[in-house]
């Protein structure tokens, strides 16, 4: 989820888009295959970086980098634990607004298992764990084929009038893109954060990801990983608004939970796409005016129907989305809005009554 567009006067508006600690015991009996500890012990090195005096390089040129197997073995320790739903029958969406902690928490959501949700401490440890996956699925100043390094990623936020907390206010992505951006990093050797590397380890133990021919690929069911954060304070000696408190976070987490929605949900993807298509060429401007303005990049039909979707029909934050951000008078937005409903098959809010 992009900025919400309430920025201090100083900066432009952007994009919105468990408890911590040992890793859990694997099953008995079920040590990794040495394809996936192979493929972890490279995401490994890409992220600790190879010897003093080895540069690093864009594209494939050159030997492939030995592999140690304690990189490996670092990669399998930054596993982080499950919150205690997530072992059964999943957390519910009240279990995860009520949760709070220092760490990643991670829990698969009880009405769709497929989706995977994380919430994070705080938008800085967010945002340097999903920023790049961003950059390369979404932002349209950025490549689709090449995961940035450091530098240039801090110029693409830089020139988005953002800060790295307030790039995304939260991230969707289904398991295949998540998939693509680890393979291209391990492709072109590009360095990863430790944060990033607990990620990939984190959706490959839990079944996400999978490893099939030295690479990484989404599991055959879509399934889908979204994130949120804890409250937060804005920081005053910023130019950005970090502040999330009670009623961004939720407006957060529902917007992330439809994209999820909208990946693994085939019917409600369905009549979303229906949707699109049946607006006017008008109307579809008008939403892809708005999502150019959160930095969303305009080529990606897809995109534009996922995120038009969480917007008008998930956003229940006046400061993220209402008729007046969007342009339209209020009569307008409650047409489309009901226009939306029309044939609307069940989906995982079809319940909350909100």
């Amino acid at each position: 989820m992009a900025k919400p567009p309430d920025r201090r006067p100083s900066a432009r508006a952007g994009t919105l888009s468990g408890a911590g600690g040992a890793a859990p015991a694997r099953p008995a009996g079920a040590a990794p295959r040495r394809g996936r500890r192979a493929m972890l012990a490279g995401l490994a090195l890409v992220a600790l970086g190879l010897a003093a005096g080895t540069g690093w390089w864009l594209g494939s040129r050159g030997e492939p980098p030995v592999v140690l197997p304690s990189a490996a073995q670092a990669a399998a320790a930054a596993l982080p634990e499950p919150i205690a739903t997530a072992q059964a029958a999943g957390a519910t969406y009240q279990e995860l607004l009520d949760g709070r902690s220092d760490d990643w928490r991670v829990a698969r959501l009880a009405l769709n298992p497929k989706i995977l949700v994380i919430e994070f401490p705080d938008l800085a440890s967010q945002g340097r764990t999903l920023n790049r996956l961003a950059a390369l699925i979404e932002k349209a100043q950025a490549p689709r084929d090449r995961v940035l390094g450091d530098q240039a990623l801090a110029e693409l936020i830089r020139r988005a009038g953002d800060s790295p907390a307030t790039f995304y206010f939260g991230h969707d992505y289904p398991a295949e893109a998540v998939a693509r951006f680890f393979t291209l990093a391990v492709h072109q050797q590009q360095r990863l954060n430790d944060s990033e590397m607990r990620l990939g380890n984190l959706l490959l133990f839990a079944g996400l990801l999978k490893e099939e021919n030295d690479r990484l690929v989404a599991a055959p069911d879509r399934q889908a990983v979204v994130t949120f954060t804890a409250v937060q304070a804005d920081d005053p000696a910023t130019p950005a608004d970090e502040g999330v408190d009670a009623r961004r976070r939720e407006a957060i987490l529902r917007h992330e939970l439809s994209h999820g929605e909208f990946f693994t949900n085939g019917a409600y993807r369905e009549h979303c796409w229906r949707f699109w298509q049946r607006l006017s060429d008008e109307e579809r401007t008008l939403f892809r005016h708005f999502l150019v303005s959160q930095g969303y990049d305009p080529r990606n039909e897809e995109l534009m129907v996922n995120e038009a979707q969480a917007y008008l029909m998930h956003t229940p934050d006046l400061r993220a989305f209402s008729a007046t951000v969007f342009g339209v008078p209020v009569a307008r937005l409650d047409a489309l809005r009901a226009r939306f409903r029309e044939g609307l098959p069940p989906t995982i809010f079809s319940g909350l009554g909100r």
